[in-house]
């Protein structure tokens, strides 16, 4: 036989003998016995595979039985925390169509009229709910009474006396501005102007009307209009022909901070930014008459001003028609000097503009109790001779004294028949560009269509500029947009604190928010040439110097 050798383990020295002979050698140190024990024997029947395998089997069964019983708790869990969600989902539901029940039928009471129930609908289910909710709605309504009274009796009685004391400068007009009230004239004004618009119903635009109308009929004097707006947007293409521009660019000198350690100029401050929000109306409407846009505007004016329109009246100085600080380049046509001026005595006018809250009870009325009503451009032009007419006497009223046009209105006379109002309308152009429409607008409207004098005019271009100036100071912005013009509204404003003791708006949007989101208004159209954001300030600031009063929310 072959005697093979290999090293042995940890006690080193010997080897095993593979001849055939039994008897075995061990190493050196290791007993039999050690040696048996650390080699089992292959020859037993339970072999360490098949236990391994059934120790596998034993664990896997037993993790299946544990998970099994965890998703089974968890099911269980979650079945039962369903129902109970669906339950308190049941009855919140209940309660919550209780309650709206209980409001439905407490607003119908209140309003006078029942819901008619609609087609198909159980009345038996809505007895059940008023039944059931019967005790509920008694312990609330006396609650809500008891409550009311004892947060609201006195300041109900506060506001009562502000708010009678602004509708009496508004010559009773329901829902005037009052400052500081927390937006309460607001919210009375906008449940009954829901009402008024269900009885009455919608506004039409009637300047769109007009116009479908004129195309329809082949556009008449297209070829004037056109030429209008030809010369205008040449004119409009050279610097020069912005004239404010020069003004706006002298508005980077003027300080943001420079009242800002004035504790009246802080309340006038804060009474600007939110007219409903005014804590301090005394201290900041002694303020606001003091600021030197607001005293240029109003201060001897009829002591500079000679003449309101180009009338002979007007001195020689005054007759230089180039001499217009805003449209004094863009004369287009002969402007025809009137024998008379306009009057300058009213002792109340009223100013209708196209902007949001007049369609409210007692609007119309408070309206016409003005001496003098100035109306703008196309819009409430009530019934009058020819096709350009409409139906919103029942809100704008029906006193009709002067209507001012724009540039680009100023050519309705022409083109679209427009007639004066039948009590007598005069007719008020600002812009020198309208002077090509003025022969057409007097054969409409015999004698009774002016321009603006010029020195009417640079006065309200510096009062403007000036009054932009006290708001940039006051901390109310900076960096304005520069108009192209002055919008017609502000022009009618100015012009009217020189012909009127009292000046009252209606109708005429004050901050941006009532510009932007409010959709009860007569004209949808805003003008992108006018610096919206200082001019809603400016109306702010005049009305809280009292040189206006903001009659409408």
């Amino acid at each position: 036989g072959r005697s093979t050798k290999e090293g042995g383990g940890g006690g080193g020295g010997g080897g095993i003998n593979t001849t055939g002979n039994t008897s075995t050698a061990f190493p050196k140190g290791v007993g039999a016995d050690e040696m048996n024990s650390s080699f089992p024997s292959f020859s037993s029947p339970s072999t360490p595979s098949s236990y391994s395998k059934r120790k596998k089997v034993v664990l896997l069964v037993f993790f299946c039985i544990l998970f099994g019983g965890i998703f089974f708790l968890f099911g269980a869990f979650e079945i039962v925390r369903g129902m109970t969600t669906m339950s308190s989902s049941a009855s919140l539901g209940e309660s919550s169509a209780q309650q709206q029940m209980v409001y439905k039928r407490s607003d119908e009471k209140n309003r006078g009229w029942k819901g008619e129930d609609e087609e198909g609908e159980d009345d038996e289910d809505d007895d059940a709910i008023e039944t059931n909710a019967r005790d509920r709605r008694r312990e609330y309504d006396a609650e809500s009474r008891t409550t009311t009274t004892r947060m609201s009796e006195s300041e109900e009685m506060m506001f009562q006396t502000r708010l009678a004391s602004a509708s009496e400068k508004c010559l009773r007009a329901p829902y005037p501005q009052v400052l500081g009230d927390n937006g309460e004239t607001l919210k009375r004004a906008q449940t009954n102007m829901k009402e008024f618009e269900m009885r009455h119903g919608n506004v039409k635009d009637m300047v769109s009307e007009n116009k479908k109308r004129w195309r329809a009929e082949g556009s008449p004097g297209k070829e004037i209009a056109k030429t209008g707006r030809r010369r205008s947007r040449n004119l409009l293409a050279y610097a020069k022909s912005h004239p404010l521009e020069q003004k706006c660019r002298g508005e980077r000198r003027y300080r943001a901070s420079k009242y800002g350690r004035s504790t009246a100029h802080k309340h006038l401050k804060d009474c600007m930014n939110r007219l409903e929000d005014c804590a301090n109306a005394e201290d900041a409407r002694k303020t606001a008459k003091l600021m030197p846009g607001v005293k240029l505007l109003t201060q001897n004016v009829k002591n500079k001003i000679a003449c309101l329109t180009v009338s002979k009246k007007c001195n020689p100085r005054a007759m230089k028609l180039g001499d217009n600080k805003e449209t004094g380049m863009h004369i287009t046509g002969k402007i025809e000097t009137m024998n008379e001026d306009v009057r300058r005595d009213y002792k109340t006018c009223a100013l209708v503009g196209n902007g949001p809250g007049l369609r409210a009870d007692g609007v119309a009325d408070a309206i016409d109790r003005h001496e003098a009503v100035f109306r703008f451009n196309a819009y409430n032009l009530g019934q009058r001779e020819g096709k350009m007419q409409d139906n919103n006497t029942h809100f704008a009223g029906t006193k009709q004294t002067f209507r001012m046009f724009n540039k680009k209105r100023s050519i309705i006379p022409e083109i679209w028949g427009l007639k004066p109002a039948p009590e007598g309308e005069t007719w008020l152009f600002w812009h020198y560009g309208s002077a090509m429409y003025y022969k057409a607008a007097n054969a409409a409207n015999p004698q009774n269509v002016y321009f603006l004098s010029v020195p009417a005019i640079n006065h309200e271009i510096d009062s403007y500029f000036a009054i932009r100036k006290d708001v940039v100071e006051l901390g109310l912005g900076k960096n304005y947009a520069c108009p192209t013009n002055l919008p017609t509204g502000l022009h009618a404003i100015m012009l009217a604190t020189m012909m009127c003791d009292v000046v009252n708006l209606f109708g005429f949007s004050y901050d941006m928010k009532m510009l932007e989101s409010r959709k009860d208004t007569t004209s949808p159209r805003v003008s992108a040439s006018h610096a919206w954001g200082v001019d809603t300030a400016m109306l702010r600031l005049l009305h809280v110097s009292d040189t206006i009063n903001l009659c409408t929310v």
